[in-house]
């Protein structure tokens, strides 16, 4: 990631924009390179929790194995978030340099 971080840098520092326009995106360009998904992850983690709570309370009978399947999904939850986090944030990155590779002036 950091090759594509360097190649975003080369590309910000090509453009004929002010100091501060630069500083921006090298911000969001770093904050890309160094997202952990953990919010995106969060997110997932929540949604599943609720949708395992509701399946306990709506569930007719009660069974033990119900706890540890929730747990177990919620886990599962959490990772998919947390690695489709660090999925969107690469192809952002990815997606910015190619915008900046279009825009350096000839």
């Amino acid at each position: 990631m950091n090759r594509v971080l360097d190649q975003v840098d080369v590309a910000i520092a090509r453009m004929p924009w002010d100091d501060g326009e630069k500083a921006r995106v090298r911000g969001r360009a770093r904050r890309y390179a160094h997202a952990c998904g953990c919010a995106l992850g969060g997110a997932f983690s929540v949604f599943a929790l609720l949708a395992c709570l509701a399946s306990l309370v709506l569930a007719d009978r009660f069974s033990w194995i119900l706890i540890p399947l929730g747990a177990t999904g919620v886990f599962c939850a959490g990772l998919l978030g947390k690695a489709i986090g660090v999925g969107w944030a690469r192809t952002r990155i990815r997606l910015l340099h190619r915008s900046l590779i279009r825009r350096i002036p000839t």
